[in-house]
């Protein structure tokens, strides 16, 4: 069965935050870096690409560890990643390129939380110390001490020009080349005349959620946007046929 990791660029390990089991049960998690385990055989030192665990605390020794850092996968002459004897399973917990570190009193809805190795959505504000409320069945609280970390989701203002609707419904249009402020304007029919908005502006405003437009007549006064609505693969398309 192939897993995440067998076909990585050894490059595209940097910032996996990883949850290593043992086949003794020993679970330890850290931050994924690539390294060089060198060896000798028969005599001669052997240069082997092994990714390296950063463990989240010390203590852990080990046939290949080195420093602080474990060797938990190794490269195989096919190129493909596999795991090293003693090591049951390694699994994917975070990505940094998709996460960014908060504080847990900063948590809102639509961060995550970390804890026992595994990451868990929070629906909404945490209740206050010491529980916060999670995604999973039955909405289960986790005690805030046994959080790792907490968790935001990076999110990019888009780069693509073209139509798009903010978090608060509105539209807005992002030019190819930026104009006076910014490359971003309302189309909103009483903002039109408005100032151009920057990339910094428009982040208060994520999700920005793309917006397609077809031929058709528009809608009568008075019908609801959303009779003409349809949700794609792509985003949000907008016909101008009255549904």
């Amino acid at each position: 069965m192939s897993e995440w990791y067998n076909d990585l660029y050894y490059k595209d390990f940097k910032g996996k935050h990883v949850l290593v089991t043992y086949d003794d049960g020993t679970a330890i998690m850290g931050a994924v870096t690539y390294g060089v385990l060198e060896t000798r055989e028969s005599g001669r030192e052997i240069s082997d690409c092994y990714v390296r665990l950063m463990p989240a605390f010390a203590g852990i020794g080990g046939e290949h560890t080195e420093g602080t850092s474990i060797a938990v996968l190794v490269c195989m002459e096919d190129d493909r990643w596999r795991l090293l004897d003693g090591i049951k399973s390694v699994d994917l917990v975070w990505d940094e390129r998709d996460w960014e570190r908060i504080d847990v009193k900063d948590l809102r809805a639509g961060d995550a939380v970390v804890a026992n190795g595994r990451l868990y959505k929070v629906p909404w504000a945490h209740m206050g110390p010491p529980q916060v409320v999670t995604d999973t069945p039955g909405r289960m609280l986790i005690d805030l001490r046994l959080v790792s970390c907490a968790l935001r989701r990076k999110v990019n203002v888009p780069a693509k020009p073209g139509f798009y609707k903010d978090k608060l419904g509105e539209f807005w249009a992002r030019s190819a080349k930026p104009a006076g402020d910014g490359p971003w304007r309302s189309v909103e029919p009483d903002a039109l005349d408005q100032p151009a908005k920057s990339d910094k502006y428009m982040s208060n405003l994520m999700p920005l959620t793309p917006v397609h437009f077809v031929n058709g007549r528009a809608p009568e006064p008075g019908v609801e946007l959303a009779s003409v609505m349809r949700v794609t693969s792509k985003g949000v398309t907008f016909t101008t046929e009255a549904a």
